[in-house]
């Protein structure tokens, strides 16, 4: 009886550890115990053992309760059950290092990602064929309206099937290509941790638009979703941020800045509120006739994300494009959206990795960006990107 006991003992610990997540030196050290119990099974000389360590056994347990069915009838059982599990554990070791990052208790670590916006966020002018292929297990989409039961990879174009009838769609055709495959693999390559992503982009819709109760409910319930599934199937979310890509059409409604300003801070109260940290903007560019058609938009996210500590700089990098890379007169083709997500994703890895805010260059005012409530002199200088070098021409004419 001592033996089964001894036993089981080692084949729960084992499991508990198991279940926890252990490493190889800790699962060699359980069956080095495992075979100390068998040598000691055969001289009849049970190891002395702390009694916290084990619950101890009494002549009235034995006669008045019978065997747990999780105790082996013989050593030999006991042999194959704990073999089981340290195979298991084995495995378990193995998958810790493979690259990716888990927590204590053996979970895979993620980063939550809302891509919210109009039709340049959804990608309408984008090409799924010139979008960078996201790497099995470094990227994943949560599609919280047409199948909230599992993760996929991200594929472009992202997002085409999140369409509520209600509130957030987009017509047939309207999502090609977007910027979220580009992101995600900047992000992994400076986090080592994936993004999981959640589409929330409609074309054509201003901040009046995002205030309204029906999208406010439909984006909120889409993170709620996200998070629910996650931490109910072995993962952890390490943090939770939404990159925003709209204004367009409040420039179309003539808003004022402040009035913008107003708005954004009533649509992302909700967001706030169910656990998004931060907000990062990727200001918009220009229309292919006019140059400085988004001032208000532009300068509006800009004086945001400097004074507000819900928003952050993503990227302004628009700003520089020129209109031969445009499809239309609203959108960027697929070569911009890949810069964009680069990009974008820089910043927000930076800020994930040191808590810290990125000082980026201000295309648009021609200027170095610099966050307040971070501790950056009033000398630092960001040089603009070489737009040659990421495939792009500066168009010095428009």
């Amino acid at each position: 009886m001592r033996l089964k006991h001894s036993l089981a003992l080692i084949i729960i610990c084992i499991s508990a550890l198991f279940i926890a997540g252990c490493s190889e030196q800790n699962a060699a050290a359980l069956k080095n115990a495992l075979k100390e119990a068998e040598e000691q099974a055969q001289t009849e000389q049970p190891k002395e053992t702390d009694p916290e360590d084990v619950i101890p056994e009494t002549e009235a347990d034995d006669a008045a309760e019978p065997e747990e069915a999780l105790e082996p009838t013989d050593p030999d059982e006991a042999i194959a059950m704990t073999a089981a599990v340290a195979a298991q554990i084995d495995e378990a070791a193995k998958n810790e290092s493979d690259g990716y990052k888990y927590s204590e208790d053996g979970k895979r670590i993620v980063d939550l990602i809302m891509f919210m916006g109009q039709s340049n966020m959804a990608g309408a002018g984008g090409n799924a064929e010139y979008a960078p292929k996201v790497p099995y297990d470094e990227g994943f989409e949560f599609r919280a309206v047409s199948d909230p039961t599992r993760l996929y990879p991200i594929t472009e174009p992202f997002g085409v099937n999140e369409n509520n009838l209600n509130a957030i769609m987009d017509l047939p055709g309207a999502k090609r290509g977007s910027l979220v495959s580009a992101f995600a693999n900047t992000y992994f390559e400076e986090t080592g941790v994936p993004v999981v992503a959640v589409s929330a982009s409609a074309g054509a819709t201003d901040t009046a638009f995002w205030m309204s109760d029906a999208v406010s409910y439909d984006f909120t319930e889409r993170l709620k979703r996200a998070i629910v599934w996650l931490e109910n199937d072995n993962y952890v979310i390490r943090h939770k941020y939404a990159v925003w890509l709209q204004g367009e059409s409040d420039a179309v409604d003539n808003l004022s800045a402040d009035q913008y300003e107003e708005n954004m801070n009533t649509i992302i109260r909700p967001l706030f509120m169910n656990g998004i940290e931060k907000v990062f903007f990727i200001t918009p560019g220009r229309t292919i006739t006019r140059k400085d058609y988004f001032k208000n938009i532009i300068n509006s996210q800009i004086k945001m994300s400097r004074e507000s500590g819900y928003y952050a700089l993503g990227t302004t990098v628009l700003s520089a494009i020129s209109a031969e890379y445009m499809v239309d007169e609203w959108h960027y083709n697929q070569t911009v959206l890949n810069l964009l997500g680069r990009e974008c994703a820089k910043s927000v890895a930076y800020y994930t990795n040191l808590k810290k805010e990125l000082c980026v260059y201000d295309y648009y005012n021609e200027t170095t960006f610099i966050p307040d409530g971070f501790d950056y002199g009033g000398d630092v200088h960001v040089e603009p990107l070489n737009l040659d070098d990421c495939g792009l021409r500066k168009d010095v004419t428009n």
